[in-house]
């Protein structure tokens, strides 16, 4: 019988272990490919203490019992080698092919800016619940360049999406991402903001202040569409007038103009809606049928006959509703600094105190508008109804994001129950 291998103190050493000179224990496994691996530790057993100067860590025999459990339970043990970026990188390029150029910019963004010089070059299977919170504080409170918590929440996604998949690999048991934004989010007594409509009187006179403005009435019109036909910012930039059926009173949104970036370089993008169900019929109501009228008589495009819808290019703008002086189309950010001075300007001029006005809050106000003006009898078909025109991939936005009271509202609504109350 071989006799027993054993360590300076004379303990029994166990298959796989070893003792260097230094005194260092080692123990080395084998993985599913036949590669050979080794982990080590100061301490061979879990009451032992660490040499003087040493770092104490876990000992052997707790590594050994880890790998063990993890090769049970096909951890890939031997993969925890691999860092955030290598994963990162993996899962942007798995999702390219499936989502919009723009989405796929910011996220990248986010990951090149924030994760890759930072936690990035740490080890997958070495970053917990903790590490990812004090990364993300550490975001929120620094000193020289501070980010906003929407910032964080992008951030977030591609740190989910990167552990996700390294949970899908085995090379870890759980997602520690999960509930990580949430926390931060107390630690550093961040409320959520919650999505604001324009008061429909606040509404109104916000766009007639614009409308008489020396500065700011080029682009009433383009507010007064965002105002009244809840499209989004991208999709009323793309419109075309062949989008437009004035005899059936009917805007048809099936596409949205991007401004991003595209091998290297900034440029506009026709792109497809932000979902499936963003392609709709939009009805003209208010005012906008006779601005659109007026607008495309001053555009030559009233004597303009066309049987099909021809392919849009941005390399062409003539077909588009909408085009700066020197008829080249316009940035999305552009409009949103415009509308940000107009409610300024508005402010400073009337006292009025707008905030965080910007052209989603137009969409906003306007699906609260037709909730309180469709909504009937037949509830459900209503909200449907409304669902389709705003674009809503299903029922549950419409009715958790943008359905709010706006004031005077819920008194109207009291009063109105009162009465049905009293006659039973």
């Amino acid at each position: 019988m071989a006799e027993k291998r054993r360590d300076n103190r004379g303990i029994v050493l166990e298959k796989g272990e070893s003792q260097e000179k230094t005194g260092r224990y080692r123990y080395r496994y084998y993985d599913d490919r036949g590669v050979s691996h080794d982990v080590y530790s100061w301490r061979l057993r879990p009451e032992d203490a660490a040499p003087e100067g040493k770092k104490y860590g876990e000992s052997l025999r707790e590594l050994e019992a880890q790998i063990q459990k993890d090769m049970i339970e096909n951890i890939k043990a031997w993969g925890t080698g691999i860092t955030v970026n290598k994963l990162a990188e993996e899962y942007l390029q798995q999702h390219k092919p499936y989502w919009q150029p723009t989405t796929y910019n910011n996220l990248e963004s986010m990951y090149r800016v924030h994760i890759k010089n930072k936690i990035g070059k740490r080890k997958i299977n070495k970053i917990t619940a903790d590490t990812i919170e004090n990364f993300y504080s550490e975001l929120l409170n620094d000193k020289k360049k501070p980010v906003q918590i929407g910032t964080i929440t992008a951030i977030n996604k591609v740190m989910n999406g990167t552990f996700i998949l390294a949970v899908k690999k085995n090379l870890i048991r759980n997602n520690p991402v999960t509930g990580c934004v949430g926390n931060v989010k107390k630690k550093n007594n961040i409320e959520k903001k919650s999505k604001h409509s324009l008061e429909a009187q606040e509404q109104h006179d916000l766009l007639e202040f614009i409308e008489n403005d020396t500065v700011y009435s080029k682009h009433y019109n383009l507010f007064y569409l965002l105002a009244w036909t809840g499209c989004r910012i991208g999709e009323l930039l793309g419109l075309t007038w062949y989008d437009l059926d004035f005899s059936r009173e009917i805007i048809t949104i099936d596409h949205q103009l991007v401004y991003t970036e595209v091998d290297g370089k900034r440029q506009f993008v026709i792109s497809e809606t932000k979902t499936e169900s963003g392609q709709r019929e939009i009805p003209m109501l208010a005012d906008v049928k006779e601005i659109l009228l007026e607008m495309r008589r001053e555009a030559g495009w009233d004597k303009v006959i066309t049987v099909k819808k021809p392919q849009i290019s941005v390399n062409d703008t003539k077909p588009f509703v909408f085009k700066n002086g020197k008829g080249n189309l316009y940035q999305p950010g552009s409009i949103r600094t415009a509308l940000q001075m107009a409610v300024v300007k508005y402010n400073k001029v009337t006292g009025a105190n707008l905030q965080d006005v910007t052209p989603h809050t137009f969409r906003h106000s306007f699906c609260c508008w037709l909730c309180e003006n469709v909504a009937g009898e037949n509830t459900m078909d209503d909200i449907k109804y409304i669902q389709s025109i705003m674009g809503h991939r299903d029922a549950s936005t419409t009715l958790n994001i943008y359905t709010e009271l706006r004031k005077g509202n819920a008194a109207e609504k009291h009063e109105m129950l009162k009465k049905k109350a009293a006659r039973c």
